[in-house]
């Protein structure tokens, strides 16, 4: 059995290991740049948000009431997303939590978030030992090194932009 990563488009990416299905912020809709559908997704365990933009958020209280998906993200998404009636756990940035998968270190991106007092976040995901750095939406800082330093990272992930073609 192997893990599989499918790229939707701009910041949107796909990983799944047998049964686990997990989305990395789940932009479909309106989305110039994915062909696929938030409806295309009929299975997801986990949802990890970075931050608040449209861009990244986009779909994610929707397909966690469609799946049943637990939307992994800052406390202030987190509160958002239970309000609106979604499983949810929620994390502060530089805190590490094991699931069934793994483990998810939510790790700093210096980036606006959309919610006051939100901190955009990126994330290292050990999922089925293989580890994920998915530095999401964020400039280059000083603290990458430490983030390597501090985890063994197998495969690093950045988003595009929503027109790779003039990035």
């Amino acid at each position: 059995m192997s893990k599989n990563l499918k790229y939707y488009g701009h910041a949107c990416f796909e990983l799944t290991y047998g049964n686990t299905t997990v989305l990395f912020d789940p932009f479909f809709t309106n989305n110039p740049v994915n062909t696929a559908q938030a409806s295309d997704i009929k299975k997801c365990d986990y949802i990890f948000v970075s931050h608040g933009h449209f861009d990244h958020l986009g779909d994610a209280v929707d397909l966690s009431k469609s799946t049943g998906a637990t939307i992994i993200s800052t406390a202030e998404i987190g509160n958002m997303c239970l309000e609106k009636g979604c499983s949810v756990h929620k994390m502060h940035l530089g805190g590490k939590r094991s699931f069934d998968f793994g483990s998810v270190r939510l790790t700093p991106a210096m980036h606006g978030a959309c919610i006051p007092g939100e901190h955009a976040a990126g994330s290292v995901i050990d999922f089925f030992d293989t580890s994920i750095y998915f530095a999401r939406d964020t400039s280059l800082f000083g603290d990458m090194a430490l983030i390597g330093r501090l985890e063994t990272i197998d495969y690093a992930l950045q988003h595009l932009g929503l027109n790779p073609a003039k990035s």
